[in-house]
């Protein structure tokens, strides 16, 4: 008979964990201001906060001001940094704001253009986009290694009042991260299948905004339900079934919270 590893939650501060930096973005012949100018990296931490994201587990990210979750990840190496590996990644991206963000595209930039424009509203960042194609087309219309997706720029634009004034750490306020760890005394491939497999169970149920899995005009009517309550209890479930087990713990990193 399986034993069950009780949930230990953690909530901890995302300004604790990540540093955010603005610097001079490298659009420099851009008429206006380019908001590409963020770089994020992993603070100096003690041992304590080390434990606390370590190994493998599902991830989320969400919204404050709205409780939607927004990105469901998996991350399987046990030793690694998952802020440098992936969430700094994913700041540059959800946010519109990285300094090495790239738009896609190098085959066919004027349909990526397009395609971009169309889950974007926001004047500021629809304007960022047709100068990166106008004066950055090699530079952006690539991938760079921290790509963003339409998805991922819907949703920035629909945070853009957060997202676009911020000039450092504050771009943070407005999200959480949650990751949970599962059964960090497994094997380290099986505790590998097992995450991939509950991360797919999971994603199949929710498609968040920033996933590639949501698709806009099918999926903009379960954003509702994307909540850390119900996903968290899909995650759990998923654990359960893989491994006979509940979740080892969860570590909440939150920003300040939204005026």
């Amino acid at each position: 008979m399986y034993g069950v590893c009780l949930m230990i939650e953690q909530h901890l501060s995302l300004n604790d964990f990540i540093q955010a930096k603005e610097i001079p973005s490298k659009d420099i012949n851009w008429p206006s201001n380019s908001p590409f100018n963020l770089k994020f990296k992993c603070k100096k931490l003690n041992d304590e906060q080390k434990t606390s994201i370590k190994g493998c587990g599902i991830y989320l990210i969400s919204c404050n001001n709205t409780g939607e979750v927004v990105y469901i990840g998996m991350y399987r190496p046990i030793a690694g940094n998952i802020i440098n590996d992936r969430w700094g990644r994913h700041l540059q991206t959800i946010t519109g704001r990285g300094y090495n963000i790239g738009l896609g595209g190098k085959n066919n930039s004027t349909a990526r253009r397009a395609n971009l424009l169309d889950g974007v509203e926001v004047s500021e960042l629809r304007e960022a986009i047709d100068h990166a194609f106008k004066y950055s087309l090699k530079d952006r219309f690539r991938d760079t290694g921290y790509s963003t997706t339409p998805n991922r720029l819907r949703f920035a634009s629909e945070n853009w009042s957060f997202f676009g004034p911020a000039n450092g750490n504050n771009v943070l306020d407005n999200l959480t991260f949650s990751l949970f760890s599962i059964r960090l005394q497994s094997n380290s491939e099986e505790a590998s299948r097992e995450v991939e497999s509950i991360e797919k169970k999971v994603l199949k149920q929710f498609k968040p905004i920033c996933n590639a899995e949501y698709k806009h005009f099918l999926h903009e009517k379960m954003r509702s339900n994307n909540s850390i309550d119900l996903i968290t209890e899909a995650i759990r479930e998923g654990a359960k079934i893989e491994t006979g087990q509940d979740i080892a713990y969860k570590v909440t990193l939150k920003g300040k919270a939204s005026p």
